[in-house]
């Protein structure tokens, strides 16, 4: 809604209770003496004032923002845009080095217009031709309209590379940095086999992995891809190290490994595993199935071996039938030497 400007000389003619509901109409409320006519006329002043030099900022404003677009456009159109065919059905179309959009095929026969662009990782126009979708690109890329779907990044970052480990599986670095990993769901999830991961997590689907390649592209240059957490290498052996020894040794033995244990002929005879870079068996025999700890997998299995026994203080000279002296630690020797020398005391004291 707009209202007539008045000059100090128009106000001047009106009488106090046109003043007022002038003032009323405007939406001001003077501050002092209400009953002089010329509290009235300057609040209405100063009101009309304020408005004017609110217009001309905004006009100015709006005038500095339609400058800035048309440098940017003109910059844009300056830049040639570069399509990368990555396959016959995909597409990559650059600026400079960054990535806008791909372009990638629908293989639902029931789909009349086949080829779509794809901007992070969300379909933006659909057509009959690939030829199509570049015009499409490149007419809202030089207009400024394609960027209102993503953010435009301070420094564009070079697109992550793509390994391939299997068929199934590929990882996306940069450098030396893993960054997201592609892998193929064999669950039948609306067709979209194909997933992003970051940290395992899973953060995109879609139905080819050449569009979750740029999708990962696309997101890691503007910044918005989930950072994915370094590897930290395992202080202590992991499960399939622990598990070959422990066949390794139930192997010489002849023993057969269970879900629930280790076995020799139909009979428990107990558990052995690894925790914390410790290893420890359990006997089945025991009531109380306490872990005892032990030096190493040919320990733990040996120990099951030794139906009747328990590593001991005691004298232990039968080891030696079941162990070689290079398969033994140090604190073993000391202890068999010291069950040796006790065991000739005895018998010197019995001559």
């Amino acid at each position: 809604m707009t209202h007539p400007t008045y000059t100090q000389q128009s106000l001047s003619r009106y009488t106090l209770k046109s003043l007022k509901r002038i003032a009323a109409e405007l939406g001001v409320t003077p501050t002092g003496d209400k009953r002089a006519a010329e509290t009235w006329i300057n609040a209405i002043i100063t009101h009309q004032s304020n408005q004017l030099q609110k217009v001309d900022n905004q006009a100015a404003a709006q005038a500095e923002l339609d400058s800035y677009i048309t440098d940017q456009a003109q910059t844009i159109a300056n830049v040639p845009l570069t399509t990368v065919e990555i396959n016959f059905y995909h597409h990559e179309v650059y600026c400079g080095k960054e990535l806008i959009a791909y372009i990638a095929y629908d293989h639902d026969d029931l789909i009349t217009q086949p080829w779509l662009v794809m901007v992070n990782g969300k379909e933006e126009f659909r057509d009959t031709t690939s030829a199509r979708c570049q015009r499409f690109i490149e007419w809202h890329y030089k207009d400024g309209t394609l960027r209102q779907t993503f953010p435009a990044p301070d420094v564009i970052a070079e697109v992550p590379t793509i390994l391939e480990i299997s068929f199934y599986d590929q990882e996306a670095f940069v450098g030396d940095e893993l960054v997201a990993s592609i892998s193929y769901d064999h669950g039948n999830y609306q067709n979209l086999y194909w997933r992003v991961l970051v940290n395992n997590v899973e953060i995109f689907r879609d139905l080819s992995a050449t569009r979750c390649h740029s999708y990962i592209r696309q997101q890691y240059q503007q910044g918005t891809l989930a950072v994915q957490e370094p590897f930290i290498e395992e202080l202590y052996t992991t499960g399939n190290e622990v598990m070959s020894q422990i066949f390794t040794e139930c192997e010489k033995f002849g023993f057969d490994i269970m879900d629930d244990g280790i076995y020799q002929n139909d009979q428990k005879l107990g558990e052995v595993g690894c925790t914390d870079g410790n290893w420890w068996f359990i006997r089945a025999a025991e009531g109380n199935q306490e872990r005892v700890i032990c030096d190493s997998a040919p320990d733990a299995v040996w120990w099951l071996s030794m139906t009747d026994d328990l590593p001991t203080t005691e004298p232990i000279d039968e080891y030696l039938q079941y162990r070689s002296l290079e398969q033994m630690t140090s604190a073993q020797l000391q202890e068999l030497l010291e069950s040796q020398s006790q065991s000739q005391g005895r018998e010197l004291a019995t001559v």
